[in-house]
């Protein structure tokens, strides 16, 4: 039959729209109530609209078009019914999405889900009702548990995750919204697990689980939920964080992870819930076995974090030492920078709990480094950042020491230097330490004096280095001039210093004692009393006379250096194996210094303080002054060093000449400028007796606080001028020498021997031997001689032949002024 086009077919024979039917047909006619369940014959429905779209997937997007409007329509009139029944349908259909041969994807629900700007999802998750919120988070979750590896849309639901999380923090009451946010987020993570990627919001998400998880109950520390436990929020937040394990490969997202896990625990004093705390642990633990470092690394650091008391610092530390032990020698670093941050955090937090904890935990972490030379260069290491005295600085000792002395319990070869040899940088900041700190922060320094006296054990059967060995002896001279600050327990110390240095019996730091015992006798010898006419004259002169002032304490302090160096005659004649040296020993009454007492060839200490009869002290120092002057006491050391010793055997007929030189420290390289300059700027008073004037004005000078530069630098030139005066005095006995030699040839050339009476002054002929200190010379002299030859032309060197009178005469003038 034909037909005119103009005419319209039949109604039998024009494509039916029948998406408009079935969508309005699951709708009942009255709204249901929104908290029951969707009766069955809307279902039925549901299923009806699922197969059509199925035969004509492209209706899909009206479909959805339709779905939408009515769910706007029934907002805007409070028909939360119909909206649950709208949600309902998009959630079925969502799941047909997944079935195996589906025409339609969930990306046909994007538009109308995702893309707009007035999308459902967001519209419901922005209602006030709390039951439509509710109805946005599980639309939100079918919609992600729709998506797959091959074909998602993960960038465009992380805005709305975000929102979920937000509302599962709030905990607004509504277990069923609460339940639902946490439902999406644990579709989110899981398709962040299919596709292997890092959700960008981490953080937000561990920290809605957290809120949500109930660590008071057995589900809280269980493994992943099944059956009724499901329906609990806390199930399925324990679950999602057991999905984390996958994300924590990389160390900066364990650090991420552990620090919103500590911002967590940091509220309402969740650190001392000690349940809680530990099934939380577990929980990290589980998911971090293969990154127990960082989680060590990150307790640490926490541990010193602000806000924190000092209760739950000990707890964090605790926990910190319940990881695996894995880079035993890295966590006692990272341990020994953090810990001495916990205990100078605020002003509570040096409590005694803590500090218990705090040294308790660096002494397991030294037993599980189990080596002396690893453990030094850690704290060498640590200690190179405490460049000024600070109460940080302070604790770093503390922890320091607290290592230390585990020591004697490490296996045998890891309780000595390895070759003998500490580590260097170690020394060097000790005794900076020791001597440039000592006036600003005593603590600092008694505390490092006790560090240096722990580690001397490590050096084994003793220090083979000359270098090293040198600088000790040198620190003990400083030492010894700290009077202000000198302790019982600090001369312990330097008498086991030293007795460390002699260990070895090396014939060249045997030399160097010998030379180091001079020098502490002259220290102690210038807190001797004078008396008689050397008492008047210091008196007429206004001399002010070296000391704190306090007569007792200097008598004291100088008694204690006499027992000093009677152990290091007695560690000498040990070493040296020359029992000649121990009737050199100083008679040094007990009640003079009650403090110290020699112990199996070492010195103890009695008393925090030196203590002793002032009048015994005194009588003390004063015979000893008188008895045994410096000179002559020294000449007896070397006669009996001369009587058979290592050092005769070693240096032969030239013993006597090589001690005569004076104690020449060596400086330890790899100090700080301002370290260097404080530690050596006395120093010089070694080379030879200093001038009174000289003195008084560097004294004068120290007593204003003049800068240690200017210190330094007058030092230097003082002891350029000692130089320039020991060598006028040894040109004059050459001149004066050769003088007499030639005045005796004259006599004999002019018929024998004279028998006219030589000058007071001369010389005796043939050698005789002359010291330099019997030229008698002023500051005055000093001064002039010195100008004279930084003046005077440069002596041509006399050729080869005898000397000409007129040169002698020349040279005479020129050095003699």
């Amino acid at each position: 039959m034909v037909r005119c086009s103009c005419i319209p077919p039949p109604a039998s024979l024009q494509p039916r729209k029948i998406y408009n039917i079935l969508v309005p047909d699951v709708f009942p006619l009255q709204p249901p109530d929104p908290h029951q369940d969707v009766p069955k014959g809307v279902e039925r429905k549901m299923e009806k609209l699922a197969e059509y779209l199925q035969k004509h997937p492209a209706r899909t997007a009206k479909v959805s078009r339709r779905l939408t409007r009515r769910i706007k329509h029934a907002l805007y009139n409070k028909q939360f019914g119909y909206v649950k029944i709208a949600v309902q349908t998009y959630k079925y259909l969502l799941a047909k999405t997944g079935d195996d041969g589906s025409n339609f994807t969930f990306t046909y629900f994007a538009k109308e889900l995702i893309d707009e700007p007035d999308t459902v999802m967001r519209t419901l998750l922005a209602h006030p009702e709390p039951l439509v919120k509710g109805l946005g988070a599980e639309l939100l979750a079918s919609y992600i548990k729709a998506q797959n590896p091959v074909e998602h849309q993960m960038r465009a639901v992380q805005p709305l995750v975000s929102t979920v999380c937000e509302l599962a923090r709030r905990k607004s009451g509504q277990q069923q919204l609460t339940l639902a946010c946490l439902r999406a987020v644990a579709e989110f993570v899981g398709l962040c697990h299919e596709l292997r990627t890092l959700p960008a919001n981490l953080e937000e998400i561990e920290a809605a689980m957290l809120h949500n998880l109930d660590t008071n109950t057995a589900a809280g520390g269980a493994g992943p939920a099944s059956g009724s436990d499901e329906a609990s929020a806390s199930a399925v937040a324990h679950s999602v964080l057991l999905k984390f394990k996958p994300f924590l490969q990389d160390i900066s997202t364990v650090y991420r992870v552990m620090e919103t896990l500590f911002r967590y625990l940091d509220q309402d004093g969740r650190w001392q819930q000690a349940e809680a705390v530990q099934r939380l642990m577990a929980i990290v633990q589980s998911s971090c076995t293969d990154q127990p470092f960082p989680l060590f690394t990150a307790l640490m650091r926490h541990s010193s974090a602000p806000g924190l008391g000092p209760d739950e610092r000990a707890v964090v530390i605790n926990l910190a030492l319940q990881q695996p032990p894995v880079y035993s020698l890295s966590a006692f670093s990272m341990a020994l920078q953090e810990l001495p941050r916990a205990l100078t955090a605020d002003k509570d937090s040096g409590t005694t709990q803590l500090r218990n904890t705090v040294m308790a935990a660096m002494r397991k972490l030294a037993l599980e480094v189990g080596d002396a030379g690893q453990m030094c260069e850690a704290i060498s290491s640590a200690l190179r950042q405490h460049a000024t005295p600070t109460k940080h600085a302070q604790a770093c000792l503390e922890c320091a020491l607290a290592a230390v002395r585990t020591i004697p319990s490490f296996p045998e070869p890891g309780r000595t230097f390895p070759g003998g040899h500490a580590p260097a940088q170690l020394l060097q900041q000790l005794a900076a330490i020791i001597t440039v700190w000592g006036h600003v922060e005593a603590d600092a320094r008694a505390t490092a004096c006790e560090l240096l006296g722990a580690v001397l054990p490590a050096f084994g059967p003793g220090l083979r280095d000359e270098k090293q060995a040198l600088g000790l002896m040198d620190l003990v001279l400083q030492m010894s001039r700290n009077f202000a600050l000198g302790t019982p327990a600090d001369v312990v110390i330097m008498g086991s210093v030293l007795a460390t240095c002699l260990a070895t019996s090396q014939p060249v730091l045997l030399l160097h004692g010998v030379r180091l015992a001079k020098a502490l006798l002259t220290e102690a010898l210038q807190f001797a009393p004078h008396t008689g006419a050397a008492a008047a004259v210091e008196r007429a002169a206004g001399v002010e006379r070296p000391g704190t002032g306090d007569d007792k304490a200097d008598r004291l302090w100088a008694v204690a250096l006499l027992v000093l160096v009677n152990n290091l005659l007695a560690t000498l004649a040990s070493r040296a194996k020359c029992t000649h040296l121990l009737p050199l020993r100083f008679n040094v009454p007990v009640d003079a210094c009650t403090s110290l007492k020699e112990e199996s060839g070492g010195l103890v200490s009695c008393s925090l303080l030196f203590e002793g009869v002032a009048a015994s002290a005194d009588a003390c120092m004063r015979a000893v002054q008188v008895e045994w002057p410096v000179d002559h006491w020294y000449g007896k050391v070397l006669d009996a060093l001369c009587k058979g010793s290592v050092l005769q055997t070693h240096y032969a007929h030239n013993l006597q000449n090589v001690v005569f030189e004076p104690f020449a420290a060596h400086a330890m390289l790899g100090l700080p400028a301002m370290q260097q300059l404080a530690a050596h700027a006395p120093s010089s008073t070694l080379v030879a007796p200093p001038v009174a004037g000289a003195n008084a004005s560097t004294g004068g000078a120290n007593g204003n606080g003049r800068d240690t530069a200017i210190t330094h630098i007058s030092s230097k030139l003082e002891a350029m001028a000692r130089n320039r005066v020991v060598s006028i005095k040894r040109e004059r006995l050459n001149l004066q020498h050769v003088m007499d030699m030639l005045a005796d040839g004259d006599c004999d050339d002019a018929g024998g021997a004279s028998s006219t009476p030589r000058p007071a002054g001369a010389a005796t002929a043939n050698g005789a031997a002359m010291s330099a200190d019997d030229v008698a010379l002023s500051v005055a002299d000093v001064l002039d001689v010195v100008a004279a030859c930084d003046k005077m032309p440069p002596v041509a060197l006399p050729g080869p032949g005898m000397l000409e009178m007129a040169e002698l005469v020349q040279r005479l003038e020129a050095v003699s002024g």
